[in-house]
């Protein structure tokens, strides 16, 4: 399994130059105030990860990874593996970053704040996989994309029609409650969401034809 992280770390690194000049705009932007640098950081990781799965079904990579000893099951937890490993190291360089820009524009550090927003952001890279990696595995990586992106504007239609007629203050006010808790909260649900999203991707593949 070692070696199919390692794979998909290679993948990685073959697009690493695009998402690296995209990194540097988006910094220049947060030296201005106009971005928040703990945003962009997390969510290139997710881009740089699913091109793995862009590669893998155009050279056919899962017909061969299948017949390897543990292949379906192996295929399936090193990509989540990996996914968490980026994520974090990805993580911990965005505190840094911003860490260093809010010390260089104000002289001082404000952890709290860049600490929150950048977990916000990661839950968000955690519920992107937990969404996407299924579906991926069903019905590949272009088909995966397209439907992932009816399903997130089709939830957010939903959201924004029940809104018109539902108070959602109460919701609100239960979010803002978690704000309390969320060092404790966001590490437990993106355990629960990436563990129930394994599930149905190992499901999924184990009965696949490549």
């Amino acid at each position: 399994m070692l070696g199919l992280i390692k794979k998909d770390f290679l993948l990685i690194k073959a697009n690493l130059k695009s998402m690296v000049i995209i990194f540097i705009v988006y910094l220049m932007l947060a030296f201005q105030g106009t971005f928040d640098i703990t945003f962009i950081v997390p969510l290139i990781g997710i881009m740089l990860f699913i091109s793995t799965f862009s590669y893998d079904d155009f050279n056919n990579w899962n017909s061969y990874a299948v017949t390897l000893p543990d292949g379906r099951k192996n295929v399936v937890k090193a990509k989540y593996i990996a996914s968490i490993i980026l994520t974090v190291i990805l993580g911990v360089a965005t505190l840094a970053i911003g860490v260093g820009i809010s010390y260089i524009k104000t002289n001082g550090i404000n952890l709290d704040e860049t600490i929150a927003s950048l977990m916000g952001t990661m839950l968000s890279s955690v519920i992107i996989i937990s969404l996407l990696y299924p579906i991926i595995f069903k019905f590949g990586a272009t088909n995966g994309r397209i439907i992932l992106f009816a399903v997130v504007f089709g939830v957010i239609g939903i959201v924004t029609l029940i809104a018109q007629f539902v108070d959602m203050t109460s919701i609100v006010n239960a979010i803002s409650r978690l704000d309390n808790c969320s060092f404790i909260a966001i590490p437990v649900i993106s355990v629960i969401l990436l563990g129930i999203s394994y599930l149905i991707s190992n499901r999924i593949y184990q009965h696949k034809e490549f």
